[in-house]
């Protein structure tokens, strides 16, 4: 199967466009769905799951879905809500510089795709998604600007982050229609002593807090899947489905 593909790019930030196979069809319109660390999850060199997805949109289950894989300046400053040791490269610092990118992402990329190419630019048709950091930047961006996201998915995101638990909990949770989805391995970080050990109790922590708040079971959903590690090649196995619960619903 082969995907359209297209690099893009907007001042310096590298954009991989993945567009649905009928776009150059026609003058439909289409979902989107933002991509953290380049669109790793879709990466048809990563994963099965865009071939998945598209298979699931000729057979009728899925809409057609664009989706935009945005390259980090770097992803330690930008996915990372504060300034924090760095548990990967002691002696340097989280940079804690989310709250920029989050603002980029809502008021720079998202207005530049929306004109660029044929969008249906609501957030009921707006989603974001990544895996680790790239989960916890999504899930951050899309509490900040419920308006702009209404379609969020992480993939055994870093909920471990320090005070990340504790943000969510002191943000006011406006429901503005979100769907949620989340998955997270069931012992992953249980080994760790760097703070990541925090891993599977602060999803669950999160996930609580957010039924409380505004979301519902019919809105916010978890999977706790069968692992012990921090894998990518567990987590992306579940982004078709996810596509599937995020966007199959009204």
């Amino acid at each position: 199967m082969k995907f359209h593909l297209q690099k893009d790019q907007l001042a310096d930030r590298e954009l991989a466009v993945y567009l649905p196979d009928d776009y150059d069809g026609g003058e439909h319109r289409y979902p989107v769905v933002y991509v953290q660390d380049g669109g790793d999850l879709i990466d048809p060199e990563h994963s099965e799951a865009l071939r998945a997805i598209r298979e699931l949109t000729a057979r009728g289950v899925l809409p057609g879905l664009i989706f935009v894989g945005i390259v980090p300046f770097d992803r330690d400053d930008e996915y990372t809500p504060f300034a924090a040791p760095n548990v990967f490269e002691p002696g340097r610092l989280f940079g804690g510089n989310a709250a920029q990118y989050a603002s980029y992402l809502s008021h720079t990329l998202k207005p530049y795709v929306d004109s660029r190419y044929r969008t249906l630019p609501d957030a009921r048709n707006t989603g974001i998604i990544g895996f680790s950091l790239g989960g916890l930047i999504s899930v951050y961006t899309a509490l900040l600007y419920p308006d702009v996201f209404g379609r969020v998915g992480s993939f055994s995101g870093s909920f471990w982050f320090p005070g990340f638990a504790e943000w969510i909990q002191r943000l006011p949770i406006r429901n503005a229609g979100q769907r949620l989805y989340i998955n997270v391995g069931h012992a992953e970080g249980s080994e760790r002593t760097n703070g990541q050990q925090w891993m599977v109790p602060n999803h669950k922590t999160i996930y609580r807090h957010l039924l409380q708040t505004g979301f519902t079971g019919h809105t916010a959903s978890m999977t706790v899947y069968e692992s012990d590690v921090h894998s990518f090649a567990k987590g992306v196995l579940y982004v078709p489905e996810a596509m599937k619960w995020l966007f199959c619903h009204s």
